[in-house]
């Protein structure tokens, strides 16, 4: 990164041409991968029931969760990859099937030892959608927008995981069982049809691969500098790009911890400290995530307007809150759930804190490995998370699990001083001046 970057006034100028049309499509499929991906993740609902079903113990779901996160860093090492040099629209679609069909497979297992290459598998599909889904249109979208575009784009995970709660809710209040409703997240292998036949990749994708760029009136000519990058992961750790990789992967490795941990163990807690049942459980999922819907994208604008830093202190305060209240409900003789119930959407609104991730780590790679240093800040995030989610597991099952929820977000607030210390501001500056 060069020092241009780090000292620079943030760059607000409009871009000289704006292809509105193509920026709202490109913002429309990317939402919607988002949205669909983050609806076939069934597991998380379902996994009560599959608990009780085949007596599953908190550390062996640790082992399960973990091993989800050791899939999705592996995806990363290929997928992006394969994003980059041949398209984003391919690499999507491939994110969107592995975890479509795999995740509803999920509905046929009868042992742990069939759920866990079925996970390991899955995990493929989110991780490299998040990461090729939000470098894509941080290359589309104008740089003093960004954030918000962002924003908005991953408001698709909490729709999508709102979606699949109320359908939850629906299904187990007829009386089906969590096979049949984890079964059901083959529907989002849909949304592979409007990547296929609506989306186009970037300008600066096309211009980096020396291919005609619409509107400039022929092919583009590509400078000497351009054909001299090589897209390989080995790239993200040359001396200008080495810095911010390893902030990337810091930030998504502590992002994890709180992401997965939350997602996890929310809705255990729900079940095991507050003693709700399927369909209580499906509600107080569909608070959360329905209040997530706002809390994402007000994160982004808000991420624009004060800075990605302080966007992120402000959000993971709101966790922290949240998650303190949910545990002081759980630890009276009788637990408190009114506190609960407003605990939920404060932890709802924190979530918002991913927008200010996803979207950082969006910006400070160079566009050739975009996608590549992403998604693999975002890897690198689910392997940590094989390890932390086994601690998590074996938190849960000595203490209470709410105990580690409230661990996990105490864990999340230490990427405050990562991007403090060694990140630089990137809100509202053109993607080319900060990373290029």
């Amino acid at each position: 990164m060069t020092q241009a970057a780090i000292s620079d006034p943030p760059n607000v100028s409009k871009p000289k041409f704006i292809d509105k049309a193509f920026v709202y499509k490109t913002f429309i499929v990317v939402f919607l991968g988002w949205t669909f991906v983050g609806f076939s993740n069934t597991f998380n609902l379902a996994l009560s029931g599959m608990m009780e079903e085949m007596n599953y113990s908190s550390t062996s779901i640790g082992l399960v969760v973990s091993v989800y996160s050791f899939g999705g860093f592996i995806s990363a090492l290929w997928l992006p990859l394969l994003a980059d040099r041949k398209g984003r629209r391919l690499g999507m679609c491939l994110s969107i099937a592995f975890a479509t069909i795999f995740n509803s497979m999920i509905g046929f297992t009868t042992s742990i030892i069939q759920l866990l290459p079925l996970r390991f598998i899955s995990a493929h599909g989110q991780t490299c959608q998040w990461g090729i889904g939000s470098s894509h249109l941080s290359e589309v979208v104008p740089a003093r927008d960004r954030g918000a575009f962002l924003g908005l784009m991953q408001m698709g995970t909490p729709v999508g995981y709102f979606l699949c709660s109320a359908m939850f809710t629906v299904m187990m209040t007829m009386g089906f069982s969590w096979r049949t409703f984890s079964q059901m997240g083959i529907i989002g292998i849909v949304i592979c049809i409007p990547v296929i036949f609506w989306l186009r990749e970037s300008d600066l994708w096309l211009r980096d691969h020396g291919k005609k760029v619409p509107n400039t009136g022929g092919a583009a000519e590509v400078p000497p500098v351009t054909r001299e990058k090589k897209i390989t992961t080995w790239e993200l750790f040359r001396p200008q790009y080495r810095k911010s990789t390893f902030v990337g992967m810091a930030l998504h490795s502590i992002g994890a911890f709180w992401a997965w941990g939350n997602t996890t163990w929310f809705l255990v807690c729900a079940a095991q400290d507050f003693g709700m049942d399927a369909v209580a459980r499906g509600k107080l999922n569909m608070l959360m995530w329905g209040v997530a819907i706002i809390g994402y994208p007000l994160a982004g604008k808000i991420g624009d307007m004060i800075g990605r830093r302080r966007g992120m202190l402000l959000f993971t305060v709101i966790i922290l809150i949240g998650t303190l209240m949910m545990f002081v409900s759980s630890r009276s003789a009788t637990p408190d759930v009114t506190l609960l119930y407003i605990a939920t959407p404060i932890i709802g609104i924190g979530l918002g804190v991913h927008s200010i991730l996803i979207a950082y780590s969006s910006e400070i790679f160079p566009s050739h490995v975009r996608a590549t240093g992403n998604s693999l800040s975002i890897g690198v995030g689910r392997l940590s998370a094989v390890f932390s989610m086994m601690a998590l597991g074996v938190i849960a099952d000595v203490t209470t699990p709410t105990t580690a929820e409230l661990v996990c977000a105490i864990g999340g607030f230490l990427m405050v001083p990562i991007v403090y210390i060694w990140g630089v501001e990137t809100a509202r500056k053109e993607l080319t001046e900060i990373a290029d």
